[in-house]
């Protein structure tokens, strides 16, 4: 049995919001061809997913948002937003991107992959219950988590967004839930998009504690990102317990990416994905799926997708991370600590 699986599709490439904007399909033809170049396609089964359907869009989206994307891309597309325009095959594309998650997490929870990568556009993380935004139009994690809490009788799902951008879609669709422990690592949001993911949004009602946004300065990387998986959301996933680790992996958070100022470079993402690989095998038999989210310098999203896709087949490396972890970063995983010991037994 192969050990991982990367879903895709070549429809992916139809959705086509502006000659310049930066999420384009540029971003999986580059990937794909990188990962070809350099023979990872190999070792991995490639998955053509089956769309989302509509049932699975609205257990957690507004039926009003859902007939408005529709009845948009069917009249022929338009702006939603400065940055998310919808073209006419949009609606359909949306959905196949919902249902490439929903595929990535099938094959890991029926058994037939130890676990998976799903390369698959548009984004999902800005889209609300009943908002567009963001480059976003469904949220294709969540989309993904309801079907299978639905479908699988999932109790426990741990989610780590390390996108540069705070998953202010995610969290406003998950804030009030326990069944979903959703971590953000982002940069500062006090003065970047989407301009929310503070520290104190930690959840609310029966979900109070299981929200937790990491706002870093800009110019962190490696060293602030590992430090801050190791000091407190590797001992957050512990206490939690999950029965399934889920990464919603942007890498608009690398050095070279200029939509963020944020410096992770293809060491750290591949430090990351193996700590919550082997955490995965002590916690929830190995079960990890990985979905893209952002990553817009061609160059630098497909050598960082590829790192990603050789920790998820276990191919070892001894990586050091240079780099000293800032004051400020320690002062936030302190705060954190404190916060989230009122939750969980860290």
């Amino acid at each position: 049995m192969d050990r991982t699986a990367l879903i895709y599709h070549e429809d992916y490439l139809r959705h086509f919001a502006g000659d310049f904007h930066p999420e384009r399909r540029e971003r999986l033809i580059a990937t794909m061809n990188f990962l070809k170049h350099m023979r990872i396609i190999e070792k991995i089964e490639i998955i053509k997913p089956e769309p989302a359907t509509e049932e699975d869009l609205l257990r957690v989206h507004t039926w009003e948002h859902v007939e408005y994307i529709k009845s948009l891309c069917e009249s022929g597309g338009g702006t939603i937003d400065m940055d998310t325009v919808a073209g006419p095959d949009t609606y359909e594309i949306a959905k196949l991107s919902a249902g490439g998650v929903i595929s990535a997490a099938k094959v890991v929870i029926e058994g037939k992959k130890d676990n998976s990568f799903a390369l698959v556009r548009p984004p999902g993380h800005h889209a609300t219950r009943d908002s567009a935004m963001g480059f976003c139009y469904f949220n294709n994690v969540a989309i993904m988590i309801r079907n299978i809490q639905k479908n699988f009788n999932l109790k426990r799902v741990f989610l780590l967004d390390w996108d540069a951008h705070a998953a202010n879609g995610t969290m406003d669709i998950f804030y009030n839930d326990s069944s979903v422990l959703n971590v953000s690592i982002h940069q500062d949001p006090r003065n970047f998009y989407p301009g929310t993911g503070f520290i104190e949004q930690i959840g609310s009602g029966k979900g109070k504690g299981y929200t937790a946004n990491i706002p870093v300065s800009a110019g962190a990387g490696d060293s602030e990102y590992l430090y801050i998986i190791d000091k407190f959301i590797m001992p957050l996933a512990r206490s939690f317990k999950p029965e399934m680790i889920v990464i919603s992996a942007g890498q608009d958070s690398h050095r070279d990416d200029t939509i963020s100022g944020l410096c992770l470079t293809e060491r750290g993402y591949y430090k990351m994905t193996r700590l919550l690989k082997e955490i995965s095998g002590d916690l929830c038999k190995n079960r990890i799926v990985v979905e893209l989210e952002g990553g817009y310098n061609l160059g630098a999203l497909s050598r960082s997708n590829y790192v990603i896709l050789k920790a998820l087949l276990g191919d070892e490396q001894k990586i050091e991370i240079e780099g000293k972890v800032n004051n400020s970063t320690e002062d936030i995983v302190n705060e954190l600590i404190e916060k989230f010991r009122n939750y969980h037994p860290l």
